[in-house]
This record gives C-alpha cells, structure tokens and sequence, in this order.
C-alpha cells in the first residue's frame, strides 16, 4: 500500500511540472501579450509578407514584472543562427524591461542558401521567437516585430536615426562597385553619451554595451565621431550600432573627486549615486563620404615637401650670390681678420693670451656658471688674476698701454672678485690710424688675405700694476686720474666706487665679458649639441617603443577612445592610423637640418678666414647646431606622440619644444655675455627637471601640485633674475643676499635701468601665468609650461632687439629678412595652434568636439598648419639669431654694449 502511495504522488509531481507549449503565428507589424511561468512556453512564428521580408526583422518585448534571478528569456530562430535575451536585464546599473533589437538580416556575411539541403522559401519565411520563464508567477510578455525599413546607409546622404537606451541602432552600409575606401562622421545636436561601434557583416549582431568591448572598432560619441574604414577589413559592408549610455560618466568624465563636499555627503547620508543617469533619447545622424585615393596622398606629400625644399633653394641662391662681386657686397658682412700666422710663429692673440695664464688651478666642480670661475681651457681649467703679458707681434708705434688698477672686493677688501679680475685683463688698443685694423668683408677675400699683423694689443705686465690710481699712465707717459680712467677703459668701473654690489662697473661692455679663448668657448657651446645628442638617443627610443605598444593596443582592442585623433581629419596608411599628423612634421626635419648646414657653412668660413678676437660677438656655433639638431628631434619625438596621441605621452610631443625654448634664451644671453653663463649640463638639468614636474602635473595634478609648482615658478624667476642682474656674481647664501639688497634700496639708483625694466616685465608676465595657473588649476600643465616657456623667448628677443636699436645697433637687411619671416609665420602658427583640433586633457568623446574637417588640399587640419608653420618660424627665428648682430663684425669689443 505504501508503494502505491508514493507511486501516485511521483507521477502528481511529474504532472505539475510538465510545461505546455503553445504556438503561436504573427504577422509583422502586429503586438500581442502573453502571459507566461514556468508551466507554459510559447513559440510564436512571425511570418512576413512580401514586401517585409526586404528588410531586417527588429523585435520589441515588454515584461510587465520579473526578476534577475528568474527572468523571461526570449531565444530568436534564424537560419543564420540563435539569440536569447532575457527580460528584465541590467544595463549599466540600470534595470530595464524593456528591449528592441534588430535580427540578423539573411544573406549576412555573404552566406548563401543551400537549396539541396534546405528549402528556400522555408529559410526566409521569417524567424520564430521562443519565450519562456522558471518564474511560478505568472508575467505578462508584449511582443511586437516589425521590419527594419531604415537599416540601409546611403553614400553621400545624411541618414538620421532616434535611438535610446533599450532600443540601439543597427544600420547597414554595403560597398559601392570599385570602393576601397570610405569615412563613417557621426553627428548629434545633443549631448547624450552614446557608443557606437562598427561590426563586420556578419552574425550574429552585437548590441550589448559588454559585448561590443570584445568585437569591431568602437567609440564615445556624444556630438561628433569619424572613422574611416577599408574594404579589405569589410569585404561584406560594414555595420554600425549605436546604443545610448544610461550613464554619461564615459563621455564626460568621473567628476566626483572635482566636488569637495562629497566627502561629508557620504558620511552623513551615505554613499552617493555616482551615475549620471539621463531618461532621453538621441538623434544621430550617419553620412559616408569617399576617403582619399593614393593620387591625393602623393600630391599633398610632395606639395609639402616640395614647400620646404624652397628654403634649401634660397639658401643656396645666397651661397652663390657670395659668390658674385655686385652682391657679396650687400650679402657678406664687414668684419676683421686675424692677423697673419706665419709658419712656426704663433699670431699675437694667442701669444697674449697663452701669457696671461702662466698658472693655473682646477676650477670648483660644483661651479655652475662659467662667472663662477676663470677657466680658459677646454679641460675645465681656470687661470689666476694674473695680467697679461706684452705682445709678441711688433706694433708700428711704440705705445704704453693703459692699466686699470685692481678693484678689490667691497665684502673682503683684500681679495679681488672674479669679474674685476677680467675686467682688469682686459687689453685697450689705442692705435693710430695707420695701425688701425684693416676692416673688410670676410667672404670677398681669398684665403690668403689677412689683416696687417701690425695690430697692436697692448697688455700689462705684472710690474706695471699698482694699487694707487696715481700711478696709472696712459700710452703717453702721463698719469691717469679716476675720470680719465673711466673714459679710456669705458667699462671699467671707477676706482672710488668700491661700494658697488660685487665691484661690478657701471657700465658693461662686451670686452670684459669675452676674455675666454676662442676654443674655450667653442667647446663649452659643443658641449649644447653634444649633451643634446645623448639625450635624444636616451628619450626617444624608449619613446618610439612606447607609442608603438599604445598603437597595437589600439588596433587590438578595437577601442578608438585610446589614442585622441582629429577622426575627420585622419588618413591612415599602412600602420598608421593617422599619417597627415606623423608626415606634418616633416619640416621641422628638413629645416632643422637645413640650419645646421647653414652654421655649418659658417663655422667653415670662419675656419678659413679666423676673425680678430678684440672685435664682434663672439660665435657659439655648438649652441646654434643644438638649436637645428633639436628641431629635428622635435620631427622625431612629435611623429611619435601623433602616432597615438593621449594624455600619457603628451610630454613627448613638447619636451624638445621646452630644450628649444630654453636653449633660445641661453642663446641670446650667452651673446653678449659669453663667459657668464650656464653650462650645458646645468641647462639640462634644469630641463630634466621641467619634464619631471610635467609628468607630476599630468599624472597626478590637483590642488597640492599647482600650489608647488606656482612657489617654485616664482622662487625660480627671482633667484635667475638675481642671477642675470648681477652678471652671475649673485649666489643663494647670506652674504650674497645682503649685498643684492642694498643694490635695491629706495634712494639708491639703478645699477643697470635697462636690465632692470626687463627683469620687471618678465617677472610681470611670469607672475601673471603663475597665477592664473593657480587658480585656473587646468589639467594641461604640459601646454601651459610651454606657453611659459615660449613667451619668455620671444619677450626676450623683443628686448633684445629693442636694445640694439636703442644702442645704435642696425641688424643687415638679411637679418630683418628673417625676422619678418619669421613673425610672419608665428603669427598664424599661434592660431592654429589656440584652435587645436583634440584635447587629450578632456575625455575622448569632449575631445571630438574639436575635430574639424581638413582645411588644406582635403589633407591638413589647423594642427597640421601648427606643425609647418612653426617649422618655419623657429628655422627664421634661430637663423635671425644667427646674422642679427652681423652688423657688429668690425666693431671692438670695447664699443659693444652688454644688455
């Protein structure tokens, strides 16, 4: 008995759960509701007519309740394959319940239907939809299919659709007869974020947001999107879905940590609701348009570079019209040569200054500027204070030359400075006319022609020194008092004033700031280039490898949010995904290696025909190389970062843009102060620490960092103001302090006014960016050091040609040349570079807000005209620094102001 007890309640058990399944046929277009649980499924067959079976099928299902845990699924029939979906679902923290999806249209992929196997008219009668539930309670389930009548993109024609987020869209583009190439531009008035991606066409169709990250490219989008995409990648067409996000994080950014109450709201009401959910739809609108052919690269490449071999061809015009009598009168420069050299003779400049160290002490190492020192070899060496003997080459007249008495030090009275020190060695030539140097232009003579070696320079020895101005003589015999002192040496300071801050003189001339020897100071300005070499080799390869690991990623992922393009201006070849960018750089190859020619050239003429060592600026040829040598490095390491452009590598498109700033600077200062100033290691030390701070400011920017970043620009600025004012005598220490303070007491006058207005205006302008970076706090601190960096440059060239004309000094035709050019050029470089068209600070989908469509030859956008005109602007630009003091060849030293 008790058998047949458990017997029948095993087969009540199998009663209940037995599941009755009902089908059901729908026409297209047509809504029914269905009540479904666990005991009753539905197959529901939806048959198209005709006319509908032309397009995709799209279904949309509504569930009036349900769970997670036991959710409705809906599993799609096709030929091609099956699709389940359940309902309600998650949609980024969202619940949903409710979803509309496209199926996969027949003939996808290119798949063809076997009659021998299967009926055709059977595989495309339409598709079955099974529906189910493990839910005891009963829930209502509302079908509806319908065809997908705008599936299909048109070429050349706008295409607008209305999505949301249970609805994406799924449209088509087939390829055209003889089509390679196409660009896919995305638009949108709103500012909804949503994802798009691009698939193959093939089944089965993704339209989750999880599912996209694994197959086809994809992109944010909240206003613009582009891509452009081959045929070899989709022989088939190409389809394009887009699905609206609930949560506007992934295009605007994670601002939580942005409000700084959110701490104390979470401690007083609990953990916030960090997403951004917006209840709306979107409007977007697709258009193809055609993609460049080869033809167009070609042109716009040789256009370019045909361009930029224009300054090769001026240049070399120039070369040769030395070459002819009539214009290498107007091109070539007023100079003087050295005297002759005889064979086993040394000339007199060497012999004087060989006398003027008979020994000679090791200079300090921690010493950063050559001011510091008095080294006058190439091994780091420096001479005593010792005077300079008299001259080996005979003089036509016989001729005492004028001494200055030693100025001693107003902290320590008994130990002469260094600066006094060359200000003391400093020979005075007062020839006669017939004695005077020969002046002629350096480029009309042979090699043979030298100047007459009668040139005196007249030098003391020793035994002629003396401490009392009494017992100063001039060339004459006759004593020499304070003033006539004064006038004779001109920059000498006079003897009276010893209360000057570090015994500078009154008034600077270049005579007592070039008392290194020629090739002292040739090879402190190689060791720029040099230095600049190194660190190249060591920065950019492990830059080249890291922009390539970020470009596979790219291609890998299939995530266009990684690397920040101008998508609508964007031509990819080969593996580059954006060649116009990489190839725009280009001229700062070109030009950068044209300016090395070109000082190159000139060091050989100066190698032939040596100018005499008492006239002209003194040249630092190695800096102007380093300044050539760095624009090609700039070509290098801005290709690079336009490989896949972000915010992780932006630093590599500006460092060299910072060594170019800086070392325009040190070019002009080291101009008229040759031996006062920072040697190369110093200088990139300093730029080392620059790149330091920007990667701080990238990575880890806030608050904290710019409130350190905005004392240390300012500490930074008056410590090198002290330190420019002072002609390098100023140190960071107690004494040094005291005494730069009384140089600035109320009724005390200025020791250099004009020296003192720039170091005003720059400390204004450098004051004005430190704070407006402080409260501003913008995430691009890379794009504001450079334009720190690149407005103390060109202020500082203002000045300094604002003096020269000031003093008397007319730059040679040629020189105004370039400088015309090259505001020319930097006038439009600056715009194009304000307009920009990405902003890696901002997220990936605000970023392409910016992109526009190209501006030039359908090739080049606005940063692509930045790239060649500032290629031109900086290769004017250093060549005016190379010829603007031309005009000073065959002026002494003596003459020639220090500003």
């Amino acid at each position: 008995m008790f058998v047949l007890v458990c017997l029948l309640l095993c087969v009540c058990a199998r009663a209940q759960d037995q599941i009755v399944v009902e089908v059901i046929r729908l026409q297209y277009e047509q809504t029914q509701t269905l009540v479904v649980n666990r005991s009753v499924e539905y197959v529901v067959e939806f048959v198209p007519t005709e006319q509908q079976m032309l397009w995709p099928a799209r279904i949309t299902a509504h569930v009036s309740a349900g769970d997670v845990a036991r959710p409705v699924l809906l599993t799609a029939r096709q030929r091609s394959g099956a699709t389940t979906w359940q309902l309600p679902y998650y949609h980024e923290q969202r619940l949903l319940y409710e979803l509309t999806r496209t199926l996969c249209p027949d003939g996808a992929g290119g798949d063809q239907i076997d009659s021998e196997h299967c009926d055709g008219n059977d595989a495309l009668r339409g598709f079955t939809l099974h529906v189910g539930s493990t839910c005891a309670t009963p829930v209502e389930v509302t079908l509806r299919a319908e065809p997908a009548r705008n599936f299909l993109i048109q070429y050349s024609i706008d295409s607008s659709f209305v999505i949301t987020k249970t609805a994406p869209l799924v449209a088509l583009y087939r390829w055209l007869e003889n089509q390679d190439r196409a660009r896919l531009i995305v638009s949108a008035e709103d500012e909804v974020c949503a994802t798009v991606s691009v698939q193959n066409y093939t089944c089965p169709i993704v339209q989750s947001i999880d599912a996209m990250e694994m197959i086809g490219l994809r992109m944010t989008v909240e206003k613009s999107g582009a891509v452009q995409l081959s045929r070899s990648s989709y022989p088939y067409g190409f389809l394009v879905v887009a699905v609206v996000r609930a949560d506007q994080r992934p295009c605007r950014g994670d601002d939580t940590n942005d409000d700084p109450d959110w701490l104390i709201e979470a401690a007083l009401w609990g953990e916030r609701d960090e997403s951004q959910y917006v209840a709306t739809n979107k409007t977007v609108t697709f258009t193809v348009k055609a993609a460049l052919s080869r033809g167009q690269y070609v042109l716009a490449a040789c256009v370019t570079i045909a361009i930029f071999l224009l300054f090769y061809v001026a240049f070399g015009a120039l070369v040769l019209a030395r070459r002819w009598e009539p214009l290498s009168r107007r091109i070539g420069s007023l100079a003087v040569l050295a005297p002759h050299v005889t064979d086993g003779q040394p000339s007199q400049t060497d012999a004087s200054v060989s006398a003027a160290s008979p020994t000679r002490r090791r200079r300090d190492s921690t010493a950063t500027f050559d001011s510091s020192d008095n080294s006058d070899t190439d091994s780091d060496e420096e001479p005593t204070a010792s005077p300079t003997a008299s001259p080996t080459a005979p003089a036509p007249t016989t001729e005492t030359p004028v001494t200055t008495p030693v100025a001693t030090n107003p902290l320590t009275s008994s130990t002469p400075v260094a600066f006094t020190n060359v200000i003391r060695s400093t020979p005075l030539v007062n020839s006669t006319p017939e004695g005077s140097p020969e002046v002629i232009r350096s480029d009309a003579l042979n090699a043979t022609t030298r100047v007459s070696p009668e040139v005196p320079i007249p030098s003391a020895s020793p035994t002629q020194l003396s401490t009392s101005p009494q017992a100063t003589t001039d060339s004459n015999g006759r004593v020499l008092n304070e003033t006539n002192v004064q006038e004779a040496v001109g920059n000498a300071r006079p003897l009276s004033e010893v209360d000057r801050p570090f015994g500078l003189p009154a008034e600077l001339r270049l005579a007592a700031l070039a008392r290194r020897r020629t090739r002292v100071l040739r090879a402190r300005s190689d060791r720029y280039l040099h230095t600049l070499y190194t660190v190249a080799v060591f920065y950019a390869l492990p830059v080249v490898q890291f922009v390539a690991a970020f470009q596979m990623v790219m291609n890998v992922s299939g995530s266009l949010d990684i690397c920040y393009y101008n998508f609508l201006c964007a031509h990819p070849a080969g593996a580059l995904a954006d060649f116009n960018h990489v190839f725009s750089n280009f001229g700062y190859l070109l030009l950068g290696a044209l300016l090395m020619i070109q000082v190159r050239a000139r060091r050989q003429r100066r190698v032939k025909k040596p100018r005499h060592e008492e006239y002209g600026i003194p040249a630092h040829y190695g800096l102007l190389s380093a300044l050539g040598a760095g624009m090609m490095v700039v070509a290098l390491l801005s290709a690079s970062y336009h490989v896949c452009p972000n915010g992780l590598n932006f630093q590599f498109d500006v460092a060299f843009m910072y060594v170019l700033a800086v070392l325009s600077m040190v070019k002009i200062y080291q101009a008229r102060h040759p031996d006062v100033n920072a040697r190369a290691h110093a200088t990139f030390g300093v730029l080392a620490v620059l790149i330091a701070i920007v990667v701080w400011g990238v990575l880890g920017g806030g608050a904290l960092f710019w409130g350190a970043a905005t004392v240390l620009h300012v500490f930074a600025v008056l410590l090198l103001s002290l330190r420019i004012y002072y002609v390098g005598q100023f140190r960071l220490e107690k004494q040094s302090l005291f005494v730069a303070a009384r140089g600035f007491q109320p009724r005390s006058r200025p020791l250099y006014a004009a020296r003192l207005v720039l170091l005003l205006i720059a400390n204004a302008v450098n004051w004005m960016f430190a704070i407006y970076g402080l409260f501003m706090q913008a995430a691009d601190f890379a794009s504001h050091l450079l334009n720190v960096l690149l407005a103390n440059t060109l202020l500082y060239m203002l000045f300094y040609l604002t003096m020269k004309l000031m003093h008397g000094e007319r730059p040679r035709w040629y020189a105004w040349c370039y400088l015309g050019g090259a505001v020319a050029a930097w006038v439009p470089a600056l715009y194009f570079f304000m307009s920009g068209s990405t902003d890696w600070s901002a997220t990936p989908a605000q970023s392409r807000h910016k992109n526009h469509e190209c501006m030039v030859m359908d090739f080049y956008d606005s940063h692509d005209l930045w790239h060649m005109l500032s290629a031109a602007a900086l290769y004017l630009s250093f060549a005016a620094m190379l010829t603007w003091d031309d005009g000073l060849s065959a002026v002494r030293r003596t003459d020639i102001a220090v500003f």
